[in-house]
């Protein structure tokens, strides 16, 4: 499964040298990012989403396998083991002429909707992404305090073998509890501007 691996080669030493604890990126206003990124409603009944589910829940059965986690179907530790138990989904999405675009979208638009379904996050198009396969963003909003993923981009990590959207989850889940507000960030800043001038 190294199809995407020039699309993922990096240095490992410095991927691994990464913490797990959310940084600080940028302060956005509301016009800046109301520009550059639209929402995308999910809904079951969507094409998209009933599409991708379908073709995970029609993977393990053609394939006589038991799901991880039954319901639902979309759950990452579900939809990894679409991705490395039996066939394999991509191998199954080939059978069906998908190319690797579509194959990486079904998987994207599976894991999005269970980060909204279930943990509150919005999916956006970046009308200017950073880079490429970064076009879509999940976004969790605490009162300001944002967490951005890349599902597409991570999809192509989970189909290469790189990580898994298990994994993505706990990392998640645990970030969740941490993520500050914009005022409690704002407070924070002026605490050690303060501290700093005694």
């Amino acid at each position: 499964m190294n199809f995407f691996k020039n699309i993922f080669s990096r240095n490992k030493k410095e991927e691994n040298t990464k913490s797990t604890t959310p940084k600080i990126e940028g302060i956005y206003s509301d016009e800046y990012f109301n520009g550059r990124y639209a929402e995308d409603l999910l809904m079951k009944d969507d094409v998209l989403v009933d599409g991708s589910i379908k073709m995970i829940e029609g993977y393990f059965i053609d394939n006589n396998i038991v799901p991880a986690i039954k319901s639902p179907v979309y759950h990452p530790a579900t939809i990894d083991q679409a991705v490395n138990d039996g066939l394999g989904f991509h191998q199954y999405c080939k059978l069906f002429d998908q190319d690797d675009q579509q194959i990486g979208l079904a998987l994207t638009i599976a894991f999005s909707y269970y980060m909204i379904k279930e943990h509150g996050f919005k999916l956006y198009r970046d009308t200017t992404p950073e880079f490429p396969l970064r076009f879509m963003t999940l976004k969790y909003n605490n009162d300001g305090g944002v967490i951005s993923l890349y599902p597409f981009e991570y999809s192509l990590k989970v189909l290469n073998g790189e990580s898994s959207f298990n994994e993505l989850l706990e990392r998640i889940k645990a970030n969740l509890k941490t993520i500050p507000t914009a005022s409690e960030f704002v407070d924070s800043i002026k605490k050690n501007l303060s501290e700093d001038s005694e």
